[in-house]
């Protein structure tokens, strides 16, 4: 399946207005509802931008290890879809463990691209992206914004953009009580900084909490 789309900058970015972020709860629906978009949707809610994604070779996965290198990307210039072997910046190159889902949807997705090889012979591409056609042909960056989009329409989670579920994936692992400098180094990001500044959103669930934390300590029997 292939689809068309105005050509995207791949840059960081700051939250996409009110739904630039979804709640926690909305976001498992995400992930359980998205299954139609395949492997690429858990890279994105997984913290990977666009073009990492659409970059991401076989030969960076390990399901073995559970890790996958990142820093080759496929980005957008002007219109036109351009691979890049070395990361955007020193701390974009990174190794990740894979977490449960994804690695379920990784190994579907091999399996799957051995079928379509096997059904379509010489005419099977198999360049080796990770997130590719059935013919094994690469997508250009803004066609997996499209597909994104097309996936979430009719769930009942707020419209975001395909790159805010990066914002989504480091509030989460934030209010989950990672250490920011983990966010950080997980988003690929060299300044910590940046990443409260553009990517740590306040969450009601977060907000009720530190103001629970204003109450009196309660008094103990006898006192």
């Amino acid at each position: 399946m292939k689809a068309t789309a105005s050509p995207l900058p791949d840059r960081e970015g700051g939250p996409g207005g009110a739904c630039g972020n979804t709640r926690p709860g909305e976001c498992g629906h995400l992930c359980a509802a998205i299954h139609a978009y395949g492997g690429a949707g858990h890279l994105a809610l997984a913290g990977l931008r666009r073009g990492e994604i659409a970059g991401l070779r076989w030969d960076d996965v390990d399901l073995g290890q559970r890790t996958v290198r990142i820093g080759k990307t496929r980005v957008d210039v002007g219109g036109r879809a351009l691979d890049q072997h070395d990361p955007k910046t020193a701390s974009a190159g990174r190794v990740l463990p894979i977490p449960d889902a994804l690695l379920s949807e990784l190994a579907a997705a091999k399996a799957r691209h051995s079928a379509e090889r096997l059904a379509l012979g010489e005419a099977y591409a198999g360049l080796g992206y990770v997130i590719c056609n059935e013919a094994g042909e690469p997508y250009h960056p803004s066609t997996l914004s499209t597909m994104w989009q097309a996936a979430i329409k009719n769930l009942d989670v707020p419209q975001v953009r395909l790159h805010d579920a990066r914002h989504t994936c480091a509030t989460l692992m934030h209010l989950q009580g990672v250490p920011i400098a983990l966010v950080a180094a997980w988003l690929g990001h060299a300044d910590v900084s940046f990443t409260l500044r553009t990517y740590v959103h306040a969450q009601p669930e977060a907000l009720e909490l530190a103001a629970r934390s204003f109450a009196p300590p309660a008094s103990s029997a006898g006192d």
